[in-house]
Order: structure tokens, then sequence, then C-alpha cells
């Protein structure tokens, strides 16, 4: 139940919406595709009602696996002869691709749990974990196969490792062992940091370096005698994983086209004529003009001019073993450090321009740098630093931006106009200057409007721990910049005029995990580190660990340095306590508290920490803090007391 809670605290600023998939327009610099993985189609599907989706859906991640049948012919073509040269029907498997064979208790037991186990709390918090189940059980199982096979042959597993007795790949037989540590596999490509080095960074690519990557990589992996990982992605077969056993030079034509070299390689779909039993398929291999940068692969009806992709190929063994189950890593080689995958919840690119600068001071139009996304809402780039700009009143939108170490969500309400749902009138047109560690925000409206972000940390991107889940909504008024930037011991919210500030900071997963206590005290725990407050002068949300609870530190006097506790009467955070305006927010804060349901009563912080208007140290603000803080404002006003 706890997790639950946790999960619901955690994404209670989240909109729901339904999402329909729109073709991508394609132009000279840009390509589309109908699915970058498994994990990337259930994602899609998660807010997707359109036929097209559901089909796709249907051939890759449910139902049979579609086998492909090799013409049976009783001599052997050079091509299977250099595969088997290379391994096949030795560091292959002697059993076709399939759905997982477990039990689905027994699969979330030895698969889900262990790898969401070692995911990070950005991972959890997008949902990385449901997509296991989604990859991993629901789907075939091309990528863990294709995952061990180059392990295997690559000298970094044994035969052994997966069976007990095997010599070679070939005398693994198909067990509920075998097929858990095969699902297992299959799920590391849901880690963020594979998805990013196998689809986010070559997302990036033209269709002509799409091509150039797998040719290098065939020819590096001929000159080690290695195996490589390769993805594809056709209208036929949908997204699936193959691998590639070695580079072959020569003349092969298909369709009127001429082709030179081919990449030979172990496709777990095919099967011999009439079986189950897997075989090499000539048909199956890549087949590249090297000058032209043409390719097919004829099994799958695939070129380059049908609108296929050769997704990516990678001869990077540690996205193999990165959290695997056998001597797993924890360090990838591929530099993934300033790739980006943004989401949309709600909303769309349409509404806004955005552009993203890398490290080395190169700014780019966010939205042309992915040549390869999916549909309307998954955007694949780079950047450590964006720049957004909302200059036309639409409906409000809701995005995530996934970077290395982050996840940052950014929502934003608008409002229609009662008498026309086309027109929307107020509160939606802005400016934002962030990164995964601040968020500037300008409201450039006419009318209030309140921003929600969600600032994620994975273990060594913060000094807060164990606070990793970081939820902050703020009030902006027209004209008003407001920034929230993450510091050594919380965030400092800073900028110019007077803000209302929630915030509802949770513990990582591991904690929440580790959390040992009946569900009240989980409840009372959970939220120990909610505040909401009202500040006019720059604060610090500064989290004591110790003491499990938050605390404002100000600057009243603008040096920069966060230096200044909070004052007794100083509810707007001004640094001048016994004012109006701290009468009016202590008004506000006891009027909004006494019509809060029950159940909410747990959670809701209010407007005024105790700290600043709890005049009588009873722990509550109530009347008799109103009293005093009217007493001593009409002491002042009457020049009785300064």
């Amino acid at each position: 139940m706890k997790k639950q809670i946790a999960t619901l605290l955690a994404l209670s600023t989240a909109a729901a919406c339904i999402l329909t998939y729109q073709p991508t327009a394609v132009g000279a610099e840009e390509f589309s595709v109908l699915d970058n993985t498994d994990k990337l189609v259930q994602e899609a599907l998660e807010d997707n009602t359109d036929e097209l989706g559901d089909a796709l859906y249907d051939s890759v991640t449910e139902g049979e696996v579609p086998l492909y049948e090799a013409d049976a012919s009783s001599t052997q073509s050079e091509l299977e002869k250099a595969a088997i040269e290379k391994g096949m029907y030795k560091d292959t498997f002697s059993f076709a691709n399939h759905l997982c064979t477990l039990q689905e208790e027994d699969f979330i037991e030895r698969v889900v749990d262990p790898v969401k186990a070692n995911m990070t709390d950005s991972e959890i918090s997008s949902g990385y974990d449901q997509d296991v189940y989604d990859t991993a059980y629901k789907g075939g199982l091309c990528y863990g196969m294709s995952a061990i096979s180059v392990l295997i042959h690559n000298g970094e597993l044994t035969p052994s490792d997966l069976q007990e007795g095997a010599e070679t790949l070939y005398d693994v037989t198909l067990t509920d062992d075998v097929d858990a540590l095969i699902s297992y596999y299959n799920s590391l490509q849901v880690y963020k940091a594979i998805e990013h080095a196998i689809i986010v960074a070559p997302s990036m690519l033209s269709k002509e370096e799409h091509t150039d990557m797998f040719l290098d990589c065939a020819a590096r992996c001929k000159e080690k005698g290695t195996y490589f990982m390769a993805g594809i992605s056709t209208e036929k077969g949908g997204t699936h994983a193959v691998v590639g056993m070695d580079e072959l030079s020569g003349n092969w034509t298909f369709d009127g086209i001429s082709y030179d070299t081919c990449i030979v390689t172990y496709d777990s779909n095919c099967v011999k004529k009439g079986t189950e039993t897997p075989t090499f398929n000539e048909n199956a291999c890549i087949y590249i003009n090297s000058k032209t940068k043409q390719f097919c692969i004829p099994s799958y009806d695939a070129t380059s001019e049908n609108g296929d992709i050769l997704l990516y190929a990678t001869d990077d063994d540690s996205l193999l073993t990165y959290k695997a189950p056998i001597r797993g890593t924890t360090e990838i080689n591929t530099d993934v450090s300033e790739t980006v995958k943004l989401k949309f919840h709600s909303g769309g690119k349409d509404q806004m321009q955005l552009s993203s600068t890398t490290k080395d001071g190169q700014t780019y139009d966010f939205w042309k740098l992915g040549k390869l996304n999916f549909g309307d809402f998954i955007f694949f780039g780079k950047g450590s630093s964006f720049h957004l700009e909302k200059d036309k009143r639409a409906e409000g939108f809701a995005f995530s931006i996934n970077g290395e170490g982050y996840r940052l969500r950014i929502e934003q309400s608008g409002y229609q106009n009662p008498n026309d749902s086309n027109l929307h009138d107020v509160g939606t047109k802005c400016k934002m200057d962030f990164s995964g560690d601040s968020v500037t925000y300008t409201n450039t409206d006419t009318q209030k409007i309140t921003v929600s972000y969600m600032m994620i940390y994975d273990e060594g991107n913060y000094n807060f721990a164990p606070v990793a889940n970081n939820t902050i909504h703020i009030d902006v008024s027209p004209n008003q910049t407001i920034t929230v930037s993450k510091q050594d011991t919380g965030f400092a919210i800073t900028g110019d005029g007077e803000v209302y500030v929630q915030t509802s900071p949770i513990s990582a997963q591991k904690d929440i995990d580790a959390f040992d206590g009946d569900d009240e005290e989980f409840l009372d725990w959970i939220g120990s580190y909610f505040i909401n407050f009202v500040r006019s002068k720059d604060v610090l949300l500064q989290f004591n660990t110790e003491k499990e609870c938050s605390e404002l530190v100000y600057d009243f006097d603008g040096d920069g340095v966060f230096d200044d506790t909070p004052m007794l009467g100083d509810a707007d955070g001004n640094g001048k306590p016994y004012e109006v305006s701290d009468i009016y927010w202590t008004m506000v804060h006891i009027a909004n508290k006494a019509v809060t349901p029950h159940g909410a009563r747990r959670y809701y912080r209010g407007y005024v920490p105790n700290i600043e208007a709890d005049t009588d140290n009873n722990g509550k603000i109530d009347t008799n803090d109103l009293f005093d803080i009217v007493y001593e404002c009409a002491l002042r006003g009457a020049g009785l007391k300064k």
C-alpha cells in the first residue's frame, strides 16, 4: 500500500489526457518510424487510440511472434557457410523467438521486481518499471536472445552461465530458468542509459548516417571477430533485434537494385520451413549499397525506399552487461551525457518554440534535432539547457524531459473561454529557461497562473538524500519571473514579487521500500517534508534530513546569501513582520484550513508555515495567532511599538 500511496502523491499533478497518434511530417532531413522499441510502442499506446497504433501493438508486442520460414535447400549457400564459420548453430539458440513461458506471478518475481530494484528514481517516476512487463512479457524476446548470443560469442558469458553442462549456446534447452534469464536480458533495454544509447542518440542521425553506422560497426566487428547488436524497424515486422555476425562484399540484386555489402545476421525469427527449428536465412541478412546508402532485408520486405529503418548498430558490449543478472556492470561506455527524451502528456510542440544548447555552446531548434521521433508526443534530442517560448494562447501543456541523472516534468494549465471552448483567454503565454537543475519561468500573459514542476534526481546527482522526488507548484503573476534552482541542501526560489509556493518533496524509492512501520506511520512519514508558504524575498527551501522536515532560510538583504531565519509575524516572507499583508495571509490560511476536507488535512500545509505565524507556539495557526498579529500590527500603526 505504501508504494501505491507514494506513487499517487508523486503523480498528483499529472493531467489525464488521451493523445491521438498523428503521422510525423517527413522532409528532406527528417524521417518517420512506426516504432522504435517495444518499450516505446507501449508508451505510445498508453495515450493512443489510433487504429494504426493498435495494429502495430498487436503485431509487435502481443499474440504470437511472427516467424519467417527459410526456403529449404540441399546445399549451403556461401552466406550460410560464412554464418556457420562465425558461430551459427554454436553461439545461437536452438529454439526460436517466442513469448515468455513463465507464469505471470513467476515473471514478476524473477524479472520485474529485480529489474525495478536496479532502477533509478527518474526511471521509476517515468513508469519504466511498467515497461518491463510490456516489453518482456507481452512481446517476443528477440532483444534478450540477441544480447545473450552476442555476449556468448564475445566471451562475456559462457553457455554454462545459462545452463549447467552446456558447452555451446545451441546446447541450451528452453526451461523456466533459461526463459527467466532471456526475459531479464530482454528487459535491459528499458533502462534509461540503454534507451538513450540505442534509440535517442541514433535518432539524430540522417537515414544515410544510420546506414553508415551499420557499415562502420560491421567493419569494426569483422576486424575484431566479434558479434554486434542491431535493431531494425519495418512495417512488416515492427521493431526487431538481430545479431550482426559478419560483413561480406559481393554483388546482390533485389527488385532491380544492386547491393555490394551483406551484413550476415542471426535472426531469432527465422525457422526451417514447416517447423519452429531455428535456421540461417540469407533473406534475413542486411544488404547495403555502400555508395547510395540504400538497404534491403528481403524477409521483411524492408527497404530504404519503403521508409523502413536501420535503427541502431552497436559493438559496445557494456550496453548488454549494464545491470545484467550475470556479472552485471554499472556503467556504459557510450556517451549519452547530453541526450534527452521529451514526452508530452498534454498539449504539443505546435504550441511553442523550443531550443536547446549543448555544453560546447551550440544552440539547436529542438524540434528539428531528432530525425526519428515517435508520433507527435515523444521527441529525441540533446542539450544541457533549454529555452521555451509560448506566444499564443492555447490549451495547457505538460511534458517531461529525461536526461542523464534527472527527470524534469513541467505543467501549465490553460483556461478556456466559457462561451467558446476553442478560445483560451488567459494564463497560457510564457517564457522558460530550464535545465536539469533549474527552471526560470516568466508569465507573459495577463492573469496569474499556476505552474508545476516535478524535479526528480538519481543517486549521485543531489546532496539532500533521501529527498529525491520534488513536486513544486507556484502561482506566478503577469510579467513576473520566478526561478527554482537546485542547491546543496534543497531548492532556491528566487525572483521578483510575492508568490505562493506549494511543495511535496518525498524520499527516494529505496527509502520508501525500506520504511518499516504501519500505514498510519507511513502516511505521516511520507509527508514530513511537505510545506506551503508565501514568499516575497528570495528563499531557500532546505531539507533537514536529521529532523526529517523542510525549513526556510531567507535572503532578506539581497546579498545572494541565504542566512536569514524566518521572523515571527512575517507571514508573507518579506523580512518585515506584523504588516497588513501578514494579517491577510494568516486569515487566508485559517479560512482555507477550516474548509479543507478531513482526508486532505494530513498533507495540506495551508499558506503560512507555523514558524512565521504561530505566535503562541502551540503548533498550529489559529485565531489566537491572528489576534496577536492584528494586535501587534495595530500597536505599530499607532506608533506605540517599533
